[in-house]
């Protein structure tokens, strides 16, 4: 399946400059693509484990096209955009 049936079937959320997005269970934010190249200020899962320092992307501009998801399998709970856009995806 690909990102865009993945995105009609099941929805998502557009975050960009600025943006703090707060997940849970039950939006089910599985993983993230970047649209923009895009730095995080926080990114965590619903057990609250960073995720930035977890795949060492603390201060790192992750570019275009990237794909992120927590090694948790659970989903995303914060998501903090400094710059850039990405797309939250629900499974």
């Amino acid at each position: 399946m690909t990102i865009e049936e993945l995105v009609a079937l099941k929805g998502g959320k557009y975050a960009d400059n600025g943006a703090v997005v707060t997940g849970t269970i039950a939006t089910n934010y599985r993983f993230l693509v970047v649209n923009d190249d895009a730095v995080f200020t926080a990114l965590t899962d619903v057990l609250d484990n960073d995720i930035l320092s977890e795949w060492g992307l603390t201060g790192k501009t992750l570019t275009k096209g990237m794909v992120i998801a927590p090694s948790s399998e659970r989903p995303f709970k914060t998501v903090n955009v400094a710059s850039g856009s990405v797309l939250l995806i629900k499974l």
